[in-house]
């Protein structure tokens, strides 16, 4: 088995995301189902709606001065040419360190449909945009708005413990050490362990436990029921890796 590492090209993202997908589903990581729903029990069309929403993102976005650079690699097997893990790591810079974060909060929830579901999801990820941004400003306090977050990095299940991880780990930290920044991750206990082979520290321990509104009618309130049922107990290790060059300002 001969493992090589490239670039994902536009044309790989629907094998990339279905593969990412397997591997979280497998076994099933609850914070998954936050970031990646399955809308109206179509799993299929869910992966294919997440798929065109990463290769809209694949561009540099511009958002007032905030810019947000996405980048994704792939792992494949020589022998098979299937693609086996996958990781984005993706690229901020911000015009300060006071950054409003409900944009983003919105962003994320609207992956969501609209009602209980959505209002759940804004509740959780309120809650894990505020505490990476509070640790990143509290830690980086030269540079707090200059910085590298891993979106995703995983091994489908039959390739894992051959070295896949490190290896996308070991290319994404060197592109974030040629850009002077440091690095933040959302990981999952279970993998505290791997990042911190990587140089990652932690930082903070969430554990998301959002109560429900008052006031929700009544199917909103079913809908909250079941996305807490569906996500909860979550646990979430914000890690932090200091940057290994000097902070420069320019992109």
């Amino acid at each position: 088995m001969y493992l090589k590492l490239d670039i994902a090209q536009e044309e790989d993202f629907p094998v990339l995301i279905a593969a990412e997908w397997h591997a979280f589903e497998n076994p099933l990581q609850p914070i998954f189902r936050l970031y990646c729903p399955i809308i109206n029990n179509d799993r299929a069309q869910s992966i294919a709606d997440y798929t065109a929403r990463h290769l809209a993102d694949r561009k540099p976005q511009q958002d007032g001065d905030r810019k947000t650079e996405s980048q994704w690699t792939k792992v494949i097997d020589s022998d098979t040419d299937v693609i086996v893990g996958g990781a984005q790591w993706i690229f901020i810079t911000e015009p300060s360190v006071f950054v409003e974060h409900d944009d983003s909060v919105s962003s994320l929830a609207a992956r969501h449909p609209e009602g209980g579901a959505r209002i759940f999801a804004t509740q959780a990820f309120k809650v894990l945009v505020e505490a990476e941004a509070k640790n990143r400003i509290k830690q980086s306090e030269e540079c707090p708005y200059r910085y590298a977050s891993l979106g995703t990095c995983f091994t489908i299940p039959a390739y894992r413990h051959n070295g896949v991880g490190d290896l996308l780990m070991q290319s994404g930290l060197k592109r974030v050490d040629e850009r002077g920044m440091d690095a933040w991750i959302e990981a999952a206990p279970s993998a505290v362990p791997f990042y911190k082979r990587h140089g990652f520290v932690q930082k903070d321990i969430i554990q998301l436990d959002p109560r429900q509104p008052e006031g929700l009618a009544r199917k909103e309130a079913e809908e909250w029921d079941a996305a807490a049922r569906n996500t909860l107990p979550v646990g979430v290790c914000i890690m932090y890796r200091p940057a290994r060059n000097d902070c420069v300002m320019s992109d």
